[in-house]
């Protein structure tokens, strides 16, 4: 924050200007104690001015600073009051990093498969053999890709395991619900956004759980953008998706931290010069990132 003072000219300026409006007030209320009726009216009226016409500015500054989403003096956003703005109001981020690019599954969701298997009446012996066949195996990241449809992703399950093939094909002919919301997310992003962070997602995820699970994945639009492996077909720990994102958001690697919960993803962004933290809890994230100087 810029500590540099008001220069003296204008402190000067200040003052005179508040002497003067001062003076005028107390002589038309001298006036209108000895003066006509009119003369209090007037009075009277310049009172209501002077209330009522910073109000409507301080209204109209406001709404114009909503509508674009620019900083203004009369944002109400008190947390940023103190902090560095750009030319166009927006806040300008402390310290090193000037992006946040965030996993999706157990990090700003629950990845439920669990759960998504118990709601199907399954128990836990057998929803250890389904796992081992599905979510736990190597075919489980062709969801991810994006290159198979649905039908051929769970024939490559039932190859696993074709015993269990009846409970497959019922298991994953949809996968809504697989992932739920977590309520700290959006104000979290919104946190850091409002503190001039850019907010990114960098997710191997599939068409099939964004579009199953809209509630969930509600997140995305208070987001900067990102990339869903599925719609590029690259997936983590690849450095092309890494690069990907650099190149498609102006991304400074040095500038960037990214937060996973799988150690392998986030050892290949360090490897490409990014921060990065492996996701346990809010708390402990948050207090790394502090680390790194990230306030919000």
């Amino acid at each position: 924050m810029n500590q540099n003072k008001t220069p003296l000219y204008k402190r000067i300026l200040a003052i005179l200007g508040i002497v003067i409006l001062v003076g005028m007030y107390v002589a038309l209320l001298v006036l209108a104690l000895i003066g006509s009726p009119a003369t209090k009216d007037l009075f009277f009226g310049c009172v209501a001015a002077t209330v009522a016409v910073p109000i409507l500015l301080w209204l109209l500054i406001w709404a114009i600073g909503t509508i674009t989403g620019r900083h203004t003096v009369a944002s109400l956003d008190a947390m940023s009051s103190n902090r560095q703005h750009d030319k166009f109001g927006n806040v300008i981020p402390e310290g090193e990093i000037d992006t946040v690019v965030f996993d999706i599954g157990n990090v700003l969701t629950d990845f439920a498969w669990k759960d998504f298997l118990r709601k199907k009446g399954h128990d836990d012996a057998m929803i250890g053999r389904i796992a081992k066949a599905t979510v736990e195996s190597d075919d489980w990241v062709e969801y991810d890709k994006g290159n198979l449809t649905n039908d051929e992703i769970i024939a490559r399950f039932v190859e696993n395991d074709p015993e269990l093939k009846d409970i497959l094909e019922d298991a994953f002919k949809n996968i809504d619900g697989i992932i739920t919301k977590r309520d700290r997310t959006i104000p979290w992003i919104k946190a850091l956004k409002t503190a001039g962070y850019k907010v990114l997602y960098l997710s191997n995820f599939s068409r099939q759980a964004l579009e199953g699970c809209p509630e969930a994945m509600a997140f995305l639009e208070e987001t900067d953008g990102g990339i869903l492996s599925f719609r590029d077909h690259v997936v983590k720990p690849g450095p092309e998706i890494y690069h990907l994102l650099e190149e498609r958001y102006g991304l400074t690697p040095s500038k960037t931290v990214f937060i996973d919960d799988t150690a392998v993803n986030i050892e290949a962004a360090i490897n490409l010069g990014w921060k990065g933290i492996v996701y346990k809890d809010y708390d402990q994230v948050k207090e790394e990132l502090e680390g790194l100087g990230v306030r919000y």
